[in-house]
């Protein structure tokens, strides 16, 4: 009788754990993409503790990798991002691979172009993050090859050459924007000429769809965003935003006092955009109303570097240069700032802010316009960190420029 209640308990306990698991939503079990699933650096699991302390938190394991500032993206248990291996001083190679989430181990590398050397030596090799859908990996090397590959076995299916084939002139510090996945395309400024700035690629061929826009090639991604039922594609291209409908229409545009930016733009209650850079007066915050877009904040409190920014709750959150900072995502104004953490990068997970600082620290900090609150920290990885973390299952993954690791909170 007692072997077949626990016989009983068990299949109980089988059949409960997958419900649970297909039950939760993409937006927690995945980050499929640059800044996650809708590309605004947010995922909707509750960090239950309010203080993050030793024991709330667990190392499941820790990788060292080649040189790239490619996020890491999650999907169906796997984790993929990018690296690269010299093979000299000037020469090696740039690489997309699969791992095991559970353990590191690599499933799979391919190579894909050969590798990015910074004239600056700021890091070497690729800067772009990975895009998964449910079949393929699309990824962005550091001279400007855009490749589609299986993502199960890491075989290329195809490859378009930003430079040969459009014209596009390199980057100083290389092509850096990520591409984004919306129903069959895959969408990325490709900063080619003859109004080939702006492509979507059909994801399994990789024919151009349409193809927009005139200007350079920059350091920038797109997002997506819903306006009055329809979507809209935005980018921030040197001194201007654009949006256009899924079919390639252009639905309205707008001169902008901020040029070259480099974070992503943020979509505030959908129908707001944030930009900001670091070179610039600082940020401006637009409204569109029937497409047209006015201006209704500017301001000198938010200038970001290469760190994309979080909106939350009536708040922008983001690295001010060196220092983090919220400010009001209605009138500009700063509400508070927190310098130590060097120009570091940041996500929100539920209600809270992971921040990781330039040296590998990852500080929790309560999401709101009060004060800064911090809720504890620990020493997450090593050495110089300028990839911002991925987050998605419970799980947090942080790289480095040749490290990566993996946490359970």
């Amino acid at each position: 009788m007692k072997r077949r209640n626990i016989q009983l308990l068990t299949l109980i306990i089988l059949m409960a754990f997958p419900s649970f698991l297909f039950s939760q939503p993409p937006s927690l079990l995945e980050w499929n993409q640059f800044r996650g699933l809708n590309r605004n650096g947010i995922n909707n699991y509750q960090i239950k503790q309010d203080t993050l302390f030793e024991g709330s938190y667990k190392m499941l394991w820790k990788k060292d990798i080649g040189s790239a500032f490619s996020e890491i993206v999650i999907a169906d248990e796997n984790i993929y991002t990018m690296f690269s291996e010299k093979v000299d001083s000037l020469k090696g190679f740039e690489y997309v691979a699969a791992y095991n989430s559970n353990t590191g181990n690599e499933l799979w590398r391919s190579k894909v172009d050969s590798i990015f050397i910074d004239v600056d030596g700021w890091g070497d090799a690729p800067r772009s993050t990975p895009a998964v859908d449910g079949k393929n990996l699309y990824c962005l090397s550091g001279q400007g090859e855009l490749t589609a590959l299986d993502k199960i076995t890491g075989k290329i299916i195809w490859k378009r050459d930003f430079v040969k084939e459009f014209g596009s002139t390199r980057p100083r510090w290389g092509y850096s924007t990520s591409p984004m996945l919306i129903d069959d395309m895959v969408l990325i400024e490709a900063g080619g000429i003859d109004s080939n700035t702006f492509i979507a690629f059909d994801k399994n061929s990789g024919e151009i769809k349409w193809a927009k826009g005139s200007g350079v090639a920059q350091y920038n991604s797109p997002t997506i965003t819903e306006i009055d039922g329809t979507k809209q594609i935005i980018f921030a291209n040197g001194p201007k935003i654009y949006s256009f409908n899924l079919s390639g229409d252009t639905l309205w545009s707008y001169n902008s006092p901020i040029s070259s930016p480099t974070g992503m733009p943020v979509v505030i209650d959908n129908n707001k955009i944030f930009v900001s850079a670091i070179r610039n007066i600082g940020f401006v915050i637009i409204e569109i109303q029937n497409n047209i877009p006015k201006e209704i904040a500017r301001g000198t409190d938010l200038k970001t570097d290469y760190s994309s920014c979080v909106y939350y709750n009536g708040y922008i959150f983001g690295f001010h240069v060196a220092a983090l900072q919220c400010i009001s995502a209605e009138t500009g104004k700063k509400m508070w700032t927190k310098r130590g953490f060097g120009k570091g990068s940041l996500i929100l997970v539920g209600d809270k802010l992971l921040v990781l600082s330039d040296k590998g620290k990852i500080i929790q900090v309560e999401a709101t316009g009060e004060k800064y609150t911090e809720q504890g920290s620990f020493q997450a990885i090593e050495g110089k960190s300028w990839t911002a973390p991925s987050f998605a299952n419970g799980r947090l993954y942080v790289r480095n420029l040749t490290e990566m690791a993996c946490f359970v909170l």
